[in-house]
C-alpha cells in the first residue's frame, strides 16, 4: 500500500534542501516546464506526498508555463498537486492532470527551488525556507522579514541570529544565500555583536 503525505510550504523547502540530487538523468531539462507524462519517466518515479496547500484569492493570475515560470503554492496549477521523485537521480516533481478541452493530459514539472516564489509565502510562522547544517538557517517571519542564523560551538553551542535588512533581501531573492557571504563570516567571527542564545 502506497504511504504518502500532506506537505506544505515548509516541509517542502525542507525535503528540498536536504535532498540530494545527482545528474544520472541529465537533470530531466524536458520537464524544466510542464511536460506530458513520458513512459520512460513514469517508470522511474515514486509518489512522496500531495501538496496541502489552500488555493488564494488570484489563483488564476500568475502565469505557470515555461521553463522560468515561477512556482506559487497558491495558484494554479501547484495547490493540491501530487509529488514524484525519481528513484534514479532524486529529482522531484510536480504532477497534476490537466482538463482542458483537449482531454485529460498528465503533466509534469521539476520541481526547482530556484524559482519558488519565496516573496508569495504568508507564514502564520516562522517557516524555514534554505538551511545548510550548522552552517546556516534562512528563516521567513509572520511579518514578511527574512531571519538568518548560525550555529557554534564554543563550550556550550549558541546560535546567532541576524534580521536582514531590506537591502540584505532584496539580495538574497534575486542573487540566493552567495549574496550573503560577507554577512555570515561577520556572524561568525563578531558573534558578540548578534543577538546570541545558548543551547543550554
Amino acid at each position: 500500500m502506497e504511504t504518502t503525505f500532506d506537505i506544505d510550504e515548509q516541509k517542502l523547502l525542507h525535503f528540498l534542501a536536504s535532498t540530494k540530487v545527482n545528474d544520472a538523468c541529465g537533470g530531466h531539462t524536458d520537464f524544466w516546464e510542464w511536460h506530458n507524462e513520458t513512459e520512460a519517466l513514469k517508470t522511474n518515479l515514486t509518489k512522496i506526498g500531495q501538496i496541502a496547500v489552500p488555493p488564494g484569492e488570484k489563483q488564476w493570475e500568475a502565469p505557470y508555463w515555461g521553463q522560468d515560470a515561477k512556482i506559487r503554492f497558491d495558484c494554479y496549477p501547484y495547490y493540491g498537486c501530487d509529488l514524484y521523485q525519481c528513484q534514479k537521480c532524486h529529482t522531484v516533481f510536480f504532477y497534476y492532470v490537466e482538463l482542458g478541452g483537449h482531454g485529460p493530459q498528465k503533466r509534469y514539472r521539476v520541481v526547482r527551488k530556484a524559482l519558488i516564489d519565496l516573496e508569495s509565502l504568508t507564514p502564520t510562522h516562522r517557516i524555514i525556507i534554505d538551511y545548510k547544517g550548522m552552517d546556516y538557517i534562512m528563516y521567513k517571519n509572520p511579518d514578511l522579514t527574512y531571519g538568518l542564523l548560525i550555529s557554534k560551538t564554543i563550550g556550550v553551542g549558541i546560535d546567532v541570529y541576524h534580521q536582514l535588512s531590506k537591502e540584505e533581501q532584496e539580495r538574497y531573492l534575486t542573487d540566493g544565500i552567495e549574496s550573503l557571504n560577507d554577512r555570515l563570516k561577520d556572524m561568525d567571527t563578531n558573534y558578540t555583536n548578534y543577538k546570541v542564545t545558548s543551547w543550554r
